[in-house]
């Protein structure tokens, strides 16, 4: 087994099994790293000349990779692995996430062990331990949803629409990866990627760390659709045409900012509401698009 070529193959190919491109050059760029440095670092262990285990430095060992820590991974190894690979912790956190990511292709060619990836999963903080990614709870996302029903502000049924999207998992009462849309995909989603199928709606969804082209049709919740309805005839229409663009636009048709839009809406949404307010100023949009898992009765620490 040569784990640099399997890595190799990984970026290769399709972001996702289910999604429609290849990876988009800047995961490429920093996907290859931390790959490379779980194999050299973590999936390596010091053999003697007859390959079997022995004590670091000793006399004609040699710093060997070893298959079985490469096949096996556990969560808290690749907590500590990811201590070593960067110093701030967002950077400490997308390191994990590529490694995750590559179990789950290695898992769906059968190298590794179903449920692999999903055991790389932390029960406690972050991977990174960044700060403010608290889940919350089945109760704080209905504050949040009733708050945007509520919400007369600027904007009003854009703000809505977003939080609606933003909290499209919940109201499925299911946390599937295919329900959750992150900030950055939320404004991401163009107009023409709306499917209808009798009573279903589904909307062409760009995918993380994907190129643009990657898309993958993901089940919208109706109240999310009504919401987005009440939305449109008020959208602001890029230069190029109303029917063209992105789903999400600020006042001159332009994008909504990536992640920084999406975050901003919400906490102005969350300050509205009387069990919200203290958390507003520093809630965090991808920690609620991943809110609550179905285990979740008290708040805990997001994995992903």
């Amino acid at each position: 087994m040569d784990p640099h070529r399997l890595v190799e193959q990984w970026l290769a190919g399709l972001s996702s099994s289910h999604a429609s491109g290849a990876f988009s050059a800047e995961a490429d760029r920093h996907y290859r790293p931390a790959l490379t440095h779980w194999i050299t670092q973590y999936c390596t262990t010091w053999r003697d000349a007859d390959g079997r285990p022995a004590r670091p430095g000793a006399r004609g060992s040699v710093h060997a990779f070893d298959p079985d820590l490469f096949t096996q991974p556990t969560a808290p190894a690749l907590q500590d692995w990811a201590l070593t690979y960067a110093r701030a912790a967002r950077s400490r956190d997308a390191a994990s996430s590529a490694v995750r990511s590559f179990y789950r292709w290695a898992e769906e060619h059968g190298l590794v062990a179903e449920g692999t990836h999903r055991s790389l999963r932390y029960q406690g903080r972050f991977a990174a331990g960044a700060p403010g990614r608290t889940l919350y709870t089945t109760d704080q996302c209905r504050w949040l949803a009733q708050a945007a029903d509520r919400y007369r502000g600027r904007d009003a049924e854009r703000a809505r629409a977003v939080t609606y999207l933003t909290l499209n998992h919940y109201l499925h009462a299911r946390h599937h990866d295919h329900d959750v849309l992150r900030p950055g995909q939320i404004t991401a989603m163009r107009l023409d990627g709306r499917r209808t199928e009798q009573h279903r709606t589904r909307w062409a969804v760009p995918q993380k760390n994907a190129a643009s082209d990657a898309t993958l049709l993901q089940d919208i919740h109706r109240d999310a659709v009504t919401a987005l309805d009440d939305y449109l005839p008020l959208r602001r229409a890029p230069r190029h045409g109303p029917d063209h663009g992105h789903l999400i636009t600020t006042t001159n048709g332009n994008q909504l900012d990536t992640g920084k839009g999406v975050v901003r809406i919400l906490r102005t949404i969350a300050a509205t509401h009387p069990e919200l307010a203290e958390l507003a100023p520093t809630l965090s949009a991808d920690a609620v698009a991943h809110s609550p898992r179905a285990d979740a009765t008290q708040p805990s620490s997001s994995a992903d």
